[in-house]
């Protein structure tokens, strides 16, 4: 088998592929990522596929590294690699289309300060005007994680960007919440725990899968009176 070089071309060229989607994977893990994050990870291996699928046309292997290892690849094996890749876009482009379909929504909570006034929705033209023209939430946008900055706009200035923000940063990028919820589950709750109530578990988890700091202090305020012990 490992004398065989057509079997050997196409695992090679098949690890190679299987690199970069594991580090599209590896990209979209993770938390504090949002819809339009990922959806950036998204287009830019969209724009790789071509690059690749470009590049193999012209018998230029630089990003397999593999592939490229295997001497006296043919011709009709290096077409048959960029027929792949473009059937590979074509996939991603129809998986995610309905990211396409929302691309000015996601825009304007990108980079509002970009955006053409003129191309979004008209109960957010005039808010994004005047947003634009602020240099200080300019810089505060530039200095500032998204959420934060969102959080920081008047209500009374900017109630409908704040409501489209709200929109799109509910929006569930992943599973990756989904699925630390669940491991977080199995290690609270287990035989050992017997006495461990619906009550108690949920607390747990929302404490475990948070950045929410607990307010000591008005927790404080709020006993009358300390145990002794204590």
């Amino acid at each position: 088998m490992l004398e065989d070089t057509e079997w050997l071309s196409d695992f090679a060229f098949f690890t190679d592929l299987l690199c970069h989607m594991n580090n599209l994977n590896v990209k979209m893990q993770g938390k504090n990522q949002f819809i339009d994050d990922i959806w950036a990870h998204l287009k830019a291996f969209k724009l790789k596929l071509n690059l690749f699928a470009g590049q193999l046309a012209k018998n230029d292997l630089s990003h397999f590294s593999r592939l490229n290892s295997i001497p006296s690849v043919n011709e009709e094996k290096l077409k048959n690699y960029e027929d792949a890749l473009k059937k590979l876009h074509f996939e991603f482009e129809r998986r995610f289309q309905d990211f396409s379909a929302i691309q000015t929504e996601l825009d304007i909570f990108t980079m509002p300060f970009n955006v053409n006034c003129e191309a979004v929705r008209s109960d957010l033209q005039l808010e994004l005007i005047e947003l634009q023209s602020n240099n200080h939430l300019k810089q505060s946008f530039l200095n500032m994680p998204k959420l934060e900055f969102y959080k920081s706009l008047s209500k009374v200035s900017f109630p409908n960007l704040i409501s489209h923000a709200q929109k799109i940063s509910a929006m569930f990028a992943s599973s990756y919440i989904c699925e630390q919820v669940f491991s977080t589950m199995n290690l609270r709750k287990n035989y050992f725990r017997s006495r461990l109530t619906d009550e108690h578990l949920a607390s747990f988890l929302r404490i475990s899968t948070s950045h929410f700091e607990p307010q000591y202090k008005e927790l404080l305020k709020m006993k009358s009176q300390f145990h002794s012990s204590h």
